[in-house]
């Protein structure tokens, strides 16, 4: 009795494997085109990796401008901005884009006199109006004067139509050389346990 059922069991296996096994259909023989590999272009890699960078250093500092500028003005602090017509930099945010500009504005009796003027890259100078920015009227009705007012050679920071951030930046008129504030270290630095 085990005899027959090894031989069944067997002839069940061979017969197993044998349905397993497929047919391989011939290879294809439709005719391809030749690829020249000659006219393919050489890429540098090197070279993109540079141009890669390059651009994203780039983005980089434009995007860090408004921080840079702003952490510059307030850690060094600024000299009274005379009134006459100042030069400036123009700086407009908005989420993680940033963009600074040269430019101009009036100041009369310690306060900025619209219009602002951005530079082109020609010299010229045109109204931030023309430039396509404009303040956003509910903004400047909740800001009201101290919209116009310049604090440690800086505007106030104000809203355009389009829902960019932006602040001016009196430059010239920043003190130079070192920070003229302390920065405070840590709170475990500074506070030792009993």
């Amino acid at each position: 009795m085990k005899s027959s059922f090894v031989i069944i069991i067997a002839c069940m296996t061979v017969s197993f494997f044998a349905q397993g096994q497929t047919v391989k259909p011939l290879a294809d023989t439709t005719v391809k085109p030749l690829t020249d590999t000659l006219t393919k272009p050489v890429v540098d890699t090197a070279a993109e990796a540079k141009k890669t960078a390059d651009s994203l250093a780039a983005a980089k500092a434009s995007q860090n401008c408004y921080t840079k500028w702003y952490d510059y003005m307030r850690t060094h602090g600024a000299k009274p901005v005379p009134d006459g017509i100042q030069k400036v930099v123009i700086t407009f945010k908005s989420g993680e884009s940033c963009h600074c500009f040269m430019g101009k504005i009036e100041v009369v009796g310690g306060k900025m006199k619209a219009p602002l003027y951005v530079q082109e890259e020609n010299g010229d100078f045109k109204t931030s109006a023309d430039f396509g920015k404009k303040l956003d009227p509910e903004f400047v009705a909740s800001m009201g004067a101290d919209l116009w007012k310049i604090s440690d050679g800086m505007s106030a920071l104000f809203r355009t139509t389009d829902q960019e951030y932006g602040r001016i930046f009196f430059y010239e008129f920043a003190n130079k050389g070192k920070s003229t504030k302390k920065v405070a270290p840590s709170p475990e630095e500074l506070i030792k346990p009993e």
